[in-house]
Parts: C-alpha cells; sequence; structure tokens
C-alpha cells in the first residue's frame, strides 16, 4: 500500500471518531501528506482501499449510514452559527476583543444539536483578564452561560489568549491529532481578517502537518469599537485588568484551580486562558488506534 493510500485511509478513520464521513476535497485539506487534489481523487478511484463511497463522501466500511447523520448536523450547525452570531452581539464590542471564532467543530458543520457552543477569542495584550470577566458577567445576566440544566446553544469561554500568545502549540500534547483538526477547523465570526490570519501563521506546524490545507474563505465580521491612544484610557484599562484578573481568580471552580498549569489541559496565565477541565484527547487516540490496527497501520 503506498504511503498517500495509507494517509487517506488515516484521515478518514480520524474523523470516523466523530461520524464524520469527508468528501475528497476535505480528505486532500486534512490528509497528512502533501499531494494534489487530482492525486487525491486517482488513489481512491483506482487504487483498493478497504473504504466505501457513497454519494461524493468517504467512509470506512459499514458506515453508509453517517451520510445522513452528516446532513442532519450540517442544518444544525447552521443554526447554531446563526444563534452564536446573534448572541455575540452581547460581547463582540467589549474593548479589547480581536477576534471571535467558534471553535471544537471537528469535521466542518458538525455540531451536534445539544452542545453547547464553544468560544476561541483573541485580545490585546493586557485586556484578556478584562474581557473574560466582562464577557462571562453580561453572558451570564443574559442566561446564555452552559449550566448543569442547560447546555443547548450556550456560549462557552473556554480558551482566550492575547496578540502576544498567538503560537499555542504549548497546548498539543503528545501525537496531538486532534488540537491541530481543532486549530484547522476553528470558524472566524467577529474579528480581524489580519488577526486570524498572523494566528495562522504563528502556528506554522499547522502547514506541516496539514501541507496542503488553506485558510477558509468564510473570513471574519470586522466589527470593533474606536480605538483609543489616550494615555489615561490605558491606565485605566490597565487598572481594570488587575481588578479583573482577581475577581476571575476567585470565581475559579476548584477543579479549575487543581488541574491549572498542572497539564495542557488548564493553563492559565497573562497571555492564556485554556479552561479545559475535560480533556478528551487520549480518548480520541485511543479510538483511532483501534480504526487503525484493523487497516494494520500505525499511528
Amino acid at each position: 500500500m503506498s504511503s498517500l493510500s495509507q494517509a487517506i485511509i488515516k484521515t478518514v478513520a480520524y474523523f470516523d471518531i466523530f461520524d464524520y464521513p469527508l468528501s475528497t476535497f476535505e480528505i486532500w485539506q486534512y490528509v497528512p501528506v502533501g499531494a494534489s487534489l487530482h492525486e487525491i481523487i486517482e488513489t481512491i478511484e483506482t487504487n483498493t482501499l478497504p473504504l466505501e463511497t457513497k454519494d461524493g463522501f468517504v467512509f470506512l466500511p459499514g458506515r453508509g449510514e453517517l451520510i445522513s447523520i452528516r446532513r442532519q448536523r450540517y442544518l444544525e450547525a447552521n443554526r447554531k452559527i446563526v444563534t452564536a452570531k446573534r448572541r455575540l452581539r452581547l460581547i463582540r464590542w467589549l474593548p479589547g476583543i480581536q477576534l471571535i471564532c467558534l471553535a471544537n467543530i471537528i469535521g466542518s458543520h458538525n455540531l451536534r444539536a445539544s452542545s453547547d457552543t464553544d468560544l476561541f477569542i483573541i485580545t490585546k495584550t493586557n485586556r484578556l483578564w478584562f474581557v473574560k470577566v466582562s464577557a462571562t458577567i453580561i453572558l451570564k445576566i443574559f442566561g446564555l452561560r452552559p449550566t448543569a440544566k442547560k447546555n443547548k446553544d450556550q456560549l462557552c469561554l473556554s480558551f482566550l489568549v492575547d496578540d502576544s500568545a498567538l503560537d499555542v502549540s504549548l497546548c498539543q500534547v503528545e501525537d496531538d491529532f486532534y488540537f491541530t483538526y481543532w486549530l484547522s477547523g476553528l470558524l472566524p465570526l467577529y474579528g480581524s481578517s489580519e488577526i486570524f490570519n498572523a494566528l495562522i501563521k504563528a502556528n506554522s506546524w499547522l502547514k506541516n502537518k496539514l501541507p496542503n490545507w488553506q485558510i477558509p474563505n468564510n473570513q471574519p465580521r470586522y466589527y470593533f469599537q474606536e480605538k483609543s491612544t489616550k494615555k489615561t484610557a490605558f491606565k485605566t484599562f490597565n487598572f481594570l485588568e488587575k481588578i479583573a484578573k482577581k475577581i476571575q481568580e476567585h470565581l475559579m471552580s476548584p477543579a479549575i484551580k487543581k488541574l491549572a498549569n498542572q497539564n495542557k489541559q488548564v493553563i492559565i496565565n497573562d497571555h492564556i486562558l485554556k479552561l479545559h477541565t475535560i480533556d478528551r484527547r487520549e480518548y480520541f487516540k485511543s479510538e483511532y488506534n483501534k480504526r487503525l490496527q484493523h487497516f494494520g497501520i500505525n499511528l
């Protein structure tokens, strides 16, 4: 079996974890080796790969039911994106926000109906804590924060960085396929195209892992307040940043405090707030390995 054939099987097998059949174009974007789209199509059509195809999708044997699941989730995800855009009007104006992305959408438009909406936010330097606390309070007031009883469509402020920490490679673990697809799958909703492009440029490792991947055409909608250059404004916001940090540290749950900076799940400092108390990457890696072993392929 050629290296390209193995790479295609690996790609299809990984997305199978999330019940997501791929189009040939998506395989080309996510396959971990450099190849042309024509080579991908030719390999799938002319080689005897242990994969099935139907209605333009490629999937593992016996998984044809995933096509209907994908179509249903596509419609649901579109609804969730529209809902998120509308609700983000409440916080997109906050001073310091540079970019708001929808995150954790492994497989484009693959959000589940019952899931919350994870956000990835980039702020200006020395505005991280202010944005986190301000956005949390606003969303809490309007009942849009995830709770044990209400999760669907709620906005989760689980990952924020400032523009001095755009290289997020420190958040990776060994053989972190999930984080690679997480970054490539970010959907920019509001902010600056320049900041989004700077994020991708700062993470050049992404191009090494996904050599065919390209920045999506759906660039974010620009929506910011007027920039202030007055020294008094900077001093005021710097003071508010310190106060916001103390407030956020006080409000953090015991679980977050316990895991803080102990691993790659929860990272807390003045430039990065990654608050994922549940990290399923080891589970995904295990499931991925099971699928590959079925085909006699190693990670």
